[in-house]
């Protein structure tokens, strides 16, 4: 089967795949090899799709997938069939098609001379860019393994903008202690600490060994201080190693020269910014000696078939103006969200925004940018940059480790450095450095923030649930733009907006759509937050009647508890188990009430697991003083009616108990009357026989719900002799006495 064969069949399978229930032919016809029948194609193509229908629930992933996907899917293929095809001369397959990739990314990325190299896993490249390190500055690494290291350890300082797994990547591949990964903020003034600790770790003869900084966090859109990072990275002569979102800014800037390197390698997760699935990591790094690249691992050979071919059949099928232009909308559709959002005073935004765009006065945002520029003295970064590299040489050389810097192979190739070319700048250019850091980074990330005196007036979980509610509603609003909600630290929740996360690109419609939409749900979450303080007041001044109920995880008005005349208490939890279930039942009842006037109420429960009456989210109309009274009045008049029914509960059992008092001493009495012998078996008989009994008969009773008193009733209990009352039973009728007695029943 030739590739063109190979090629079809695996989109044809694609194809195949993204239709539910689809009948299909066979792919592949069943062939006879040796004596082993091979499975049709299809039945197994059919038991794929079970095992995977189990975690899909019925979803298609393969629907709405362009021909470049599936192209770039269908090479995977491709790839198997070089490994089978020609394992000896696969490797230079794989290199050429590697080179071609390499002069495309360099040319559209205005790179100069480097190499490039695909990786599936995000910490693969700088694993082996720090084992290249190591073997460049500690020539006996390579015999000796760590005991070349013990006398001069190595430091590698981390930006924690970074993979988040990076750091624990590092230790485990290497086999280094946590003392030689350090993970350090790069901006602002946390960059001077980062400069005090390479000058402790050049007094400790420690080696910094490569420096790894962010130029626009996936996560939340943050910078570090690029400019200032660079500049460590030369005066203490460690590699600079860059990823993020800004490495793509590079294509969309004519102004620095294309000979000019930003840092010493370039991380690039092209999954996210061309949009197409299953394509490897690339890692573009300056020229090295082929030695150490060799030795390293890190050359075009050692990369994997299923890495290369799919990168370069997604680069064969884009051109340079398709992929500027994905990048050039994203950069705008951020730009037109944070022009937005600078002017909406309650709105801090918590990603970088470069020093051109200017915040509204009204904001708390400080301007990071110029912090993180007037945080390093670059003057004396630049002074003495000879002095600190000497310095590190000295450590090395004393145990026999480090060549002079003279004899390093990275400068006989005659390749340009980078520090060479940003020491040739002109006053009045910009390096690529301060280029990106004016950028903007497609990743906006920002909170919902009310003004600092009614924070301080609400609970501390607040925020995270008025940011979470908002992500909610906004997410249903508008399901083009896809918003993310994240946990920043120190500061809580917030929401994360990224063109390359939503599920198709959204347009500028549909972004105009999104913030005509946050700023109707902002003068819902501003009226709340107002209103907030008008129910406090109003609940303090309620007498004890209303409680304020915190409750965890509800970013409405808040919740109202009403205390009964009894249980009235600041600690409600110290109540007794009746005073709880006393004030549970009456708010539940409450809650019905109220839906019948408004099914805004609804029924929540506080910290204490006490019922209370939760309100909603309001407008700035609502007038919460009469929404307050309504509980307020609509509780009291349960309470009364509650109170009524059980006094009267009480009078109604006091009365029965007093009238079966009565009528139980005026059957005594009747029954000394009578005599005792008349209510002795036998006897009474032979005495009722000689001398019957006269029909007597008790009055009644009532009770009077008007004043609570046992009075006397018309209705009169006769006497039944045993055998009239035995005939009765028997015929099953009850005597008239009987019947008056039922009929006037509530009465006695």
């Amino acid at each position: 089967m030739d590739i063109e064969k190979v090629y079809e069949s695996s989109k044809e399978l694609l194809n195949a795949s993204g239709k539910e229930g689809s009948d299909t032919e066979p792919i592949l016809e069943t062939e006879e090899i040796g004596s082993t029948s091979v499975k049709n194609a299809n039945e197994v193509l059919t038991k794929f799709r079970a095992i995977i229908a189990e975690y899909l629930q019925g979803d298609t992933v393969l629907d709405g997938l362009d021909d470049v996907t599936k192209g770039v899917l269908g090479s995977y293929s491709l790839a198997g069939y070089l490994d089978y095809a020609i394992p000896s001369g696969k490797e230079i397959v794989v290199t050429k098609l590697l080179q071609h990739c390499c002069f495309q990314l360099q040319d559209f990325l205005r790179v100069s001379d480097g190499i490039c190299y695909a990786h599936e896993e995000a910490t693969t490249a700088v694993v082996q860019l720090i084992q290249m390190q190591l073997l460049n500055l500690y020539p006996k690494y390579s015999t000796q393994g760590y005991e070349a290291l013990y006398s001069c350890p190595p430091t590698i300082y981390i930006s924690p903008l970074c993979i988040p797994s990076l750091a624990n990547a590092v230790c485990k591949k290497l086999g280094f202690p946590s003392s030689c990964v350090k993970v350090m903020k790069m901006n602002g003034h946390d960059l001077k600490k980062m400069e005090k600790s390479l000058q402790e770790d050049l007094a400790a003869k420690r080696v910094p060994l490569m420096i790894i900084a962010s130029c626009g966090s996936h996560h939340s859109g943050q910078v570090d201080n690029l400019v200032g990072v660079s500049q460590l990275s030369q005066r203490f002569n460690a590699w600079f190693h860059l990823e993020g979102h800004l490495i793509s800014h590079l294509s969309l800037h004519d102004q620095p020269k294309k000979t000019l390197q930003v840092a010493d390698s370039l991380h690039l997760d092209l999954r996210q910014l061309l949009g197409i699935p299953s394509l490897p990591y690339v890692t573009m790094y300056r020229h090295c000696e082929i030695a150490l690249q060799r030795a390293a691992y890190l050359t075009p050979s050692h990369c994997s078939p299923f890495s290369v071919v799919p990168l370069w059949f997604a680069l064969q099928n884009l051109d340079s103006t398709t992929i500027s232009n994905r990048f050039r909308s994203a950069v705008e559709l951020s730009r037109m969200l944070i022009n937005r959002l600078v002017t909406i005073p309650n709105i801090q935004i918590m990603s970088h925004v470069p020093k051109t765009i200017k915040p509204s006065s009204s904001t708390e945002l400080k301007d990071t940018l110029t912090e993180d520029l007037e945080s390093v003295q670059l003057g004396e970064v630049v002074d003495s940059k000879g002095d600190e590299i000497s310095e590190v040489r000295k450590i090395v050389e004393e145990i026999g480790d480090l060549p002079e810097r003279n004899e390093s192979p990275m400068e006989d190739d005659g390749v340009t450095n980078v520090r060479d070319d940003d020491a040739e700048l002109c006053d009045n250019e910009k390096t690529k450095p301060e280029v990106l850091m004016d950028s903007i980074v497609p990743v906006v990330v920002f909170q919902y923030r009310p003004k600092a005196k009614e924070i301080g007036e609400c609970p501390g979980n607040l925020l995270d649930d008025l940011n979470l509610w908002l992500v909610q509603v906004l997410e249903r609003a508008c399901e083009e733009i896809h918003m993310d909600i994240i946990d920043i630290d120190d500061s809580g929740y917030a929401l994360r907006f990224s063109p390359y996360d939503c599920k198709s690109f959204p347009t500028v419609d549909n972004l105009q759509k999104f913030l005509e939409n946050l700023d109707q749900q902002l003068e819902i979450l501003n009226a709340t937050v107002d209103h907030k303080k008008t129910l406090n007041k109003i609940i303090e001044v309620s007498g004890g009647e209303l409680q304020l109920v915190e409750l965890p995880g509800w970013a409405g008005l808040g919740g109202v508890r009403y205390l009964p005349a009894a249980w009235r208490s600041n600690n409600t939890e110290q109540l007794p188990d009746q005073g709880k279930e006393e004030i549970n039942r009456i708010n539940r009842e409450l809650v019905a009430k109220l839906k019948e006037t408004d099914s805004a109420f609804s029924l929540g429960e506080g910290r204490d697991g006490l019922s209370c009456v939760r309100f909603g989210m309001v407008v700035a109309i609502t007038d919460v003083e009469a929404l307050a009274n309504l509980v307020r009045q609509t509780g009291l008049d349960l309470e009364a009616s509650t109170l009524a029914l059980e006094t009267m509960a009480v009078m109604i059992r006091k009365g029965i108990e007093e009238a079966q008092a009565e009528l139980q001493r005026e059957t005594e009495e009747k029954l000394w009357q009578e005599g005792l012998l008349r209510h002795i078996p036998v006897v009474g008989s032979l005495v009722n026989y000689f001398s019957p009994p006269q029909k007597t008969s008790i009055k009644g009773r009532c009770l009077n719900l008007q004043n609570g008193r046992i009075e006397k009733s018309d209705v009169m209990i006769h006497s039944v002799p045993v055998e009239e009352a035995s005939d009765a039973l028997d015929n099953q009728e009850m005597p008239l006495v009987a019947n008056e007695e039922i009929n006037d029943a509530p009465h006695e």
